[in-house]
């Protein structure tokens, strides 16, 4: 009797574990085919970094992942001409070669249009993802997904 009990606790354990939320980063094409995931948690920083395409000024996106998207919280660029297109208040703080401005936009997802120029791409966790391998003139979306890490587990095995 006392195994059953075990293998019983062990069972218990596994499916609790399996009912946590898990979260992932997903960009997709405008046919809905995913083109990249990556496990990610909540409070996590994604920077969108690309170069503008009219001011050709590198310019990055901070953002950081919520459970039900993400929070933009500062833009910066090494033009302040940059900020000033997107409707940043001045003054804008410097820190090396980059001007920034503070926001607080909360984003249910990203939409990113490839351009010619830009080489738009994600940093997360300090790994790279290359948005701009979509092609020119695709729209990705950049989403955060919650699935069980039961769901995830299996979701990972299949990408394989």
């Amino acid at each position: 009797m006392t195994r059953g009990v075990g293998i019983a606790f062990i069972a218990a354990m596994l499916l609790a574990a399996a009912a946590i939320p898990s979260y992932h980063l997903t960009v997709t094409d405008e046919a809905g085919e995913r083109l990249w995931t990556l496990a990610i948690d909540p409070g996590t920083p994604v920077t969108l970094a690309y170069e503008n395409s009219i001011y050709r000024a590198l310019t990055e996106e901070l953002l950081t992942v919520t459970a039900e998207g993400f929070t933009l919280l500062r833009i910066r660029s090494t033009s302040e001409a940059v900020l000033a297109y997107n409707g940043l208040e001045a003054p804008y703080t410097r820190d090396g070669i980059w001007y920034a401005a503070r926001a607080s936009n909360v984003l249910p997802l990203l939409v990113v249009r490839i351009g010619r120029t830009g080489r738009q791409h994600l940093i997360v966790a300090g790994r790279t993802v290359p948005l701009y391998e979509a092609g020119e003139g695709a729209r990705v979306r950049v989403e955060v997904e919650r699935a069980s890490r039961a769901v995830a587990a299996l979701r990972a095995w299949a990408l394989r």
